[in-house]
């Protein structure tokens, strides 16, 4: 999957546990952390299945195991 600047920020932020939208943005650059485009980057990533929302508690997302795959390579430059 090619994924934006924003959305590679975003999944580059994101952990196995579960965060809200707002600890993610405060992760990641000024130009990349405004709460739009990171709440943006976050329902594609879900629609991608690299994210999951928590179904009891709305707001609060973590990777699935594809999306942690996914940043291991990103995060190796690959």
């Amino acid at each position: 999957m090619n994924l934006t600047a924003d959305q590679r920020n975003v999944l580059l932020a994101l952990t196995p546990e579960w965060l809200s939208s707002a600890q993610i943005a405060e992760q990641l650059p000024k130009e990349s952390g405004n709460r739009f485009s990171v709440n943006q980057s976050l329902k594609e990533l879900v629609k991608a299945g690299l994210a999951q929302g928590n179904s009891v508690v709305f707001g609060l997302y973590r990777l699935t195991a594809d999306g942690t795959n996914l940043k291991e390579q990103k995060s190796a430059g690959k």
